[in-house]
């Protein structure tokens, strides 16, 4: 196996932070890192970026709407 050093910068108080907390936790920061890239590689720790608030619509939904609703789930199911 074959390994390479990573090297980035951070804010000091930050790494103290994670450093404190990982050490609370009885790991090392080498290991929170090394741990977060394995989680990352494996599809397990995802990253997004959403911009401004969600627009949500509220609507009334009749019992007739309901049942309209439900057959087109039904129907992509299916697909």
């Amino acid at each position: 196996m074959m390994v390479t050093q990573i090297v980035f910068k951070a804010e000091k108080s930050f790494k103290d932070q994670a450093m404190k907390k990982a050490q609370h936790e009885g790991v090392t920061l080498k290991a929170v890192l090394y741990n977060a890239l394995k989680l990352y590689i494996e599809g397990k720790l995802n990253f997004g970026l959403q911009i401004g608030e969600p627009e949500v619509e509220i609507l009334d939904v009749t019992p007739e709407i309901q049942k309209k609703m439900d057959k087109i789930g039904n129907l992509l199911e299916k697909i």
